[in-house]
């Protein structure tokens, strides 16, 4: 059917930059809300529109060039995803995280030949997809793993090996929550 609506957002958002010689700190609100938010369905695999949803939070990015060669990275985010009307207003939009953030270091290891990259990420955990009730029987859980990436530049030829989740930790990003489907 051509049921399915354009979604549609009214956003603002603030932000601040502020650098002190090799340090760099931004950070910024938002808040956003959307009318007919596209979310595919994992119970009929058909994209379906959201009740009124607002998404609201703050982001912050912190670079330190400690040197030429040595640079530190962080970022922070908190984001609260609600819906905002229909049955199930007042309660968070599954597969959303409501804190990410990461940390890293990056260091030159030979001019921009040979760069080495070193990078903390984490998600907080989430109601899994079709749990719009947050009744929160079992969650996609909070995780932290690190990655790691050899790299560098010579002339225009770009080149890297990366290793992503270098511990090998288990865990997941996606998943549905079927007792409560209805067919």
């Amino acid at each position: 059917t051509f049921a399915l609506k354009t979604q549609t957002s009214d956003d603002i958002e603030g932000g601040i930059k502020l650098r002190f010689g090799r340090f760099l700190l931004q950070s910024s609100v938002y808040r956003m809300n959307l009318e007919n938010e596209l979310h595919l369905s994992p119970v009929t695999f058909a994209n379906t529109n959201f009740d009124p949803t607002r998404r609201s939070g703050v982001e912050t990015l912190m670079t330190w060039g400690v040197t030429d060669w040595l640079r530190l990275k962080a970022n922070l985010t908190y984001q609260q995803a609600l819906f905002r009307e229909g049955p199930f207003a007042g309660n968070f939009v599954p597969v959303v995280s409501r804190w990410t953030g990461n940390a890293g270091v990056s260091m030159d290891l030979w001019e921009k030949y040979l760069t080495l990259d070193a990078v903390m990420r984490y998600a907080s955990d989430r109601y899994l997809d079709n749990d719009e009730f947050n009744r929160g029987t079992m969650m996609i859980p909070s995780h932290a793993v690190l990655d790691v990436r050899l790299g560098g530049t010579i002339d225009k030829f770009i080149w890297s090996f990366a290793v992503q989740n270098l511990f090998d930790r288990k865990y997941f990003d996606y998943g549905l929550d079927a007792s409560y489907t209805f067919f």
